[in-house]
């Protein structure tokens, strides 16, 4: 079946056709769900452009790992989500993805008013800010996603009363880990903002930890700052993501390492704590302009 899902083109606001490609196994669409849709299928490809959602939108990944590429902050960039990944989209948030390969997913979108309306705040919402990001590993957000999507395989058995229940753990689970929600709670923000300090302690745990997959929530602990915080002060003080931050220093590393023709390129891929070398390769291609072989090759 089709999807239910409304994907808008940001400049018109007329309705794109990006999703016409989804192809939808399971939905929510017969259990008179107001406004919130979880649709479980695959594509065998998605290429929207500078779309946006009505919709709190979470995209949890299944079956199998996808490479593929994203635009962040104007500039495309590689990524690669394994299943369990997650990426949450807030209401009004344009994107551009460029999936060239099959992808299998369970989306839950929830439109914004139901949304808010199921959390518990005592905060002005109107002052709400949100992430968007790409390749969540978070075990508490995919759980709830999941049991919306039982939910549906039970034909809807518990009833519009659990289904409140759900929309409001997930509601507030979101908005305290994904939002500046926190900062207005606490009345203000954290007193001191990112700096040349912060910068080095952030190095030394990158260095620390070049063969792990390290987290946005690793490195905002490591400061003390909510995450919200830390994404905006970061960039702030260094113009870039810490995601775009992370890759840089590792493919610096990388050429460090293979600089000395002893290392393998597969060996690199692992001490950098990449899953694979294939994706190794598309990251330090899109930053150098040439493979890791041929780099190697030219020295």
């Amino acid at each position: 079946m089709k999807s239910r899902l409304k994907f808008l083109d940001f400049e018109t606001g007329k309705a794109s056709d990006c999703g016409e490609v989804l192809a939808i196994e399971i939905s929510s669409g017969k259990l008179g769900w107001q406004g919130v849709i979880l649709e479980k299928g695959s594509s065998p490809h998605f290429y929207p452009t500078n779309v946006y959602t009505p919709y709190f939108y979470f995209a949890l990944a299944l079956e199998a790992d996808l490479e593929w590429q994203a635009k962040i902050d104007g500039a495309i960039q590689p990524l690669k989500t394994i299943p369990g990944d997650i990426w949450i989209n807030p209401p009004g948030t344009p994107f551009t993805h460029e999936i060239s390969e099959p992808c299998f997913f369970t989306i839950l979108a929830v439109e914004e008013d139901v949304f808010l309306k199921a959390a518990n705040l005592a905060i002005n919402k109107d002052e709400l800010k949100f992430l968007n990001n790409y390749n969540i590993r978070d075990g508490g957000l995919k759980n709830i996603v999941e049991l919306f999507f039982f939910e549906v395989e039970s034909g809807g058995k518990n009833g519009l009363s659990y289904l409140q229940n759900i929309l409001s753990l997930l509601a507030n689970y979101y908005i305290n880990n994904y939002s500046n929600a926190a900062d207005l709670q606490n009345n203000s923000l954290a007193s001191s903002k990112i700096n040349s300090s912060a910068i080095e302690k952030i190095d030394q745990f990158i260095h620390d930890n070049f063969d792990q997959h390290i987290t946005i929530e690793q490195l905002a602990q490591l400061l003390n700052y909510s995450k919200y915080y830390f994404l905006r002060e970061f960039k702030k003080f260094t113009g870039i993501t810490p995601y775009q931050y992370i890759l840089d220093k590792k493919m610096r590393k990388a050429k460090e390492l293979l600089a000395n023709k002893s290392n393998t390129i597969a060996a690199v891929t692992y001490d950098l704590g990449f899953n694979d070398q294939s994706y190794f390769t598309n990251v330090f291609k899109s930053h150098f302009g040439l493979t890791p072989g041929q780099f190697q090759k030219q020295l």
